[in-house]
């Protein structure tokens, strides 16, 4: 079972946890922001605060860092993962590149079956715009979007790139707060898929990720990041 399938499990009981569990908490508290990019995770205190020994905080930390979203070596304190602007403009240049080209192949497979799927992913996702869930929203519909083109390698090339940009977006909650604008896009991308025009799909898809990476880069150097 993968972190992300347990992310919203609640484990009580410290002596109870394994990995998988404090893993999942932990990325729980990342991805909302909680832990901000930078932050230290102690094994000592990580330990002590779940009840357990260092091992299964030093097994969760591996799992963590092998999911991209903390940085972690040999002897040295653990951190979230930060990007510079520069790292987030790279990011982003790839998803772009990605997941252009994955909507691009899976337009011209969606018949009634996955525009359904698309169309229920995007209520979900506007139902949530600006909530706590809101990134569960978002993230369903991208894929609901990429799924007809049953391309699963590239598909979780993009997941992992998507949560690693979550963890710095995390730290900025106004963000979240551009909902009629994601939402308005959304719908745009939407209504290129029902139209089968695959290439105007992938502009607008690109148009919004280039949003997207704008506003958090922008966020990141009134920082000073």
């Amino acid at each position: 079972m993968g972190i992300s399938s347990c992310i919203n499990v609640y484990i009580s009981g410290g002596k109870n946890m394994t990995p998988t569990d404090i893993a999942a908490q932990l990325q729980s508290e990342i991805l909302s922001g909680a832990l901000p990019p930078g932050a230290p995770l102690s094994q000592v205190e990580l330990a002590a605060r779940f009840g357990v020994s260092r091992i299964p905080v030093r097994d969760a930390l591996a799992l963590l860092s092998a999911e991209g979203v903390i940085t972690a070596a040999p002897n040295r304190t653990a951190t979230v993962l930060k990007l510079s602007a520069e790292q987030v403009e790279e990011i982003y240049h790839m998803r772009m590149l990605l997941e252009g080209d994955l909507i691009a192949r899976a337009v011209p497979e969606m018949g009634a079956e996955e525009l359904a799927a698309v169309d229920e992913a995007l209520k979900r996702s506007s139902r949530e715009a600006g909530q706590p869930g809101w990134a569960a929203g978002d993230d369903m519909f991208h894929a609901a979007l990429y799924a007809p083109a049953r391309r699963p390698r590239q598909a979780a090339m993009i997941e992992d790139l998507r949560r690693i940009a979550r963890v710095q977006i995390a730290s900025y909650g106004h963000l979240a707060t551009k909902t009629p604008r994601w939402v308005s896009e959304h719908e745009e991308i939407v209504q290129a898929c029902h139209a089968k025009d695959a290439r105007e799909a992938q502009r607008l898809l690109r148009k919004h990720l280039r949003g997207a990476r704008n506003h958090l880069m922008r966020a990141i150097r009134q920082a000073g990041g």
